[in-house]
């Protein structure tokens, strides 16, 4: 019998830790406690508050969560705007707001460049995959140039095509990594719900 008590121990001091890593990634996204400190948030405060699905960790809320944040990340907006976004995209889709503006966090700085690149790639590659002309693309030195001779009108048509470019990339990539995402999410969810 003695043997078995440290067991149940170990098992739930796992349980403790593993919840204690969740918060800690998530101690920056807004939570049902915590809404009311963010700037543009806090007037939907009282509404988020009532909605108990975008606080809750369940499969059915988590999952939509997951494509929808992704899909979101991958796009070509500024971080606090995608935060916004993602917001009110799980009030309308019932997703877990907490999952859905953690993702949004990917996208920073530092990483949004990296992302629009791979975005801009894949966007080209199915335009091409489509049989559509790639000669409409044009380099950074080309845009500098063009905004150098205060050709705006030309430079902002080129500006819009790489940002449907960059949109259709994110369409793209982000269901996949949605889809691996909550895979991965229900994979651990199975696990440790059997314990």
């Amino acid at each position: 019998m003695c043997g078995k008590i440290p067991a149940k121990e170990d098992d739930s001091d796992s349980r403790f830790r593993r919840i204690r890593f969740v918060k800690k990634l998530l101690r920056h996204v807004p939570r049902k406690a915590s809404i009311h400190k963010y700037p543009i948030l806090n007037k939907f405060a009282d509404v988020a508050r009532k909605r108990t699905y975008l606080w809750s960790f369940k499969v059915e809320e988590v999952v939509p969560a997951f494509y929808l944040g992704w899909i979101i990340t991958f796009m070509p907006f500024p971080s606090i705007i995608q935060i916004i976004i993602a917001f009110f995209f799980a009030i309308m889709c019932r997703a877990n707001a907490m999952v859905l503006t953690f993702l949004q966090l990917i996208s920073n700085p530092v990483t949004f460049v990296p992302l629009w690149g791979i975005n801009y790639k894949i966007g080209l590659f199915t335009i091409a995959l489509f049989g559509v002309e790639s000669s409409q693309t044009i380099s950074i030195g080309e845009i500098i140039s063009l905004l150098q001779h205060s050709n705006f009108l030309q430079c902002s048509k080129y500006a819009m095509r790489c940002f449907m470019t960059i949109m259709l990339g994110a369409i793209i990539l982000g269901p996949i990594a949605g889809a691996i995402s909550s895979e991965l999410y229900k994979y651990f969810a199975r696990k440790y719900s059997k314990k």
